[in-house]
């Protein structure tokens, strides 16, 4: 006798169980992916942020580092200031002299160069033949004793002259003046334009040379 299937009945529940079984397999598996996940993430994190601190603090560190490299460095190039400096000498006959300024700055990297502002030398200081001779700007060299004026430089002598110029050199230990642009010279005889002009024993002599002019007052 053979099993047969009559019409109207239900097929074996079995093919329910297995999908069941299945749809339950699939989310126990992606629970374990999820879990593996939540895991890993929890393992990375905290070296994450570990490296993350590392990396500030080197940072902060290195900023560090490179502030003080950088005061270093302006250190090094930093000037000392002397406001109202003065600077006494005599030349090579032992004729004293003073040179002053408003304002000197010394620069660390050449301790011999005086950068002038205001800059104004006396020749002859304290005795009856004082000349002066004065600018907006100069530089003063105390290895050679040698003073450049640039910027409005005026010489003055003891008879009372006036020499306007835009730059001369100064030689302290010779006691001589040196300018190469055009000079304009005022005085109790006269005016007298020149392309420069050379001045020897302290202001006492000036000699002018190129295309030289002049025009004497009448008495």
């Amino acid at each position: 006798m053979t099993d047969a299937a009559f019409p109207g009945s239900s097929p074996a529940p079995g093919g329910e169980v297995s999908d069941t079984a299945a749809r339950r397999r699939a989310l126990l598996e992606q629970w374990r992916l999820h879990s593996r996940k939540i895991h890993l993430l929890r393992r990375i994190l905290p070296g994450a942020m570990a490296a993350i601190l590392v990396l500030l603090i080197g940072w902060v560190a290195i900023g560090d580092v490179l502030t003080r490299l950088g005061e270093a460095g302006e250190g090094a190039n930093a000037s000392i200031h002397m406001t109202n400096a003065r600077f006494y000498g005599r030349d090579g006959l032992g004729r004293a002299y003073v040179l002053g300024a408003t304002m000197a700055s010394r620069v660390n990297g050449d301790l011999r160069k005086v950068v002038l502002v205001g800059p104004i030398l006396t020749f002859g200081a304290g005795g009856p033949k004082e000349s002066h001779i004065e600018a907006r700007r100069g530089v003063y060299r105390e290895d050679d004793r040698i003073l450049r004026l640039n910027d409005n430089v005026r010489l003055r002598d003891q008879t009372g002259n006036l020499f306007i110029t835009d730059q001369a050199i100064v030689d302290t230990v010779r006691g001589t003046v040196v300018g190469k642009s055009n000079v304009k010279g005022f005085g109790p005889t006269g005016i007298i334009t020149a392309d420069s002009f050379a001045v020897s024993d302290q202001g006492r002599r000036v000699v002018f040379t190129g295309d030289v002019h002049s025009r004497f007052k009448q008495d």
